[in-house]
């Protein structure tokens, strides 16, 4: 999964240097109702903002599975962390975090390959203009992957042996 992540990253980064050679200077950067651009920047803004957003995504998501151990635990976000961070438990995060958030990643890149590539092919139509009916299914569908992760996620990281309906204790360490 590692892998794909990269590629799938790699394929965004050369879409953006694709789009840098071949559009004109100024691109429709947001679209608004019927796919009619409403906001325009110079192509290199453009580039800057997909590898300035694109850049710092895979890095979280590449490296999620030792995030855990590097960053203080009231800046984690995780269910059950009380559990989850204790000493004991703290080695079973990462083999349960690494192929989660890699999958994300995957999903995430892929959706903003298909909305940089409408973007690309809005830019290059006369008139510019996002085609909606391609847009609307790939975001749908990152939409229920999504929600399909969260709840994914967290039966990932409820507390072994607890039974629906017994409470469990969601305090982290360190913020008692």
């Amino acid at each position: 999964m590692r892998k794909l992540l990269i590629c799938f990253f790699l394929a965004n980064v050369i879409l953006t240097l694709i789009s840098l050679l071949i559009l004109p200077s100024e691109v429709a950067i947001h679209f608004g109702r019927n796919g009619i651009p409403d906001s325009w920047a110079p192509k290199e803004t453009n580039a800057i903002i997909f590898l300035v957003i694109q850049l710092p995504l895979f890095i979280l998501f590449y490296s999620a599975s030792i995030l855990p151990l590097k960053i203080p635990p009231k800046l984690l976000s995780l269910p059950n962390k009380n559990y989850w961070l204790k000493e004991e438990n703290i080695s079973r995060i990462k083999p349960k975090l690494a192929p989660l958030m890699l999958e994300f990643g995957c999903a995430l890149f892929t959706f903003l390959l298909g909305t940089g590539l409408l973007t690309l092919e809005a830019n290059l139509s006369d008139p510019v203009r996002l085609n909606e009916t391609l847009f609307f299914p790939l975001f749908i569908a990152f939409m229920i992957f999504t929600g399909y992760w969260c709840v994914k996620f967290t039966l990932a990281f409820k507390i072994p042996g607890t039974k629906k309906g017994h409470k469990q204790d969601t305090t982290a360490p360190g913020t008692e």
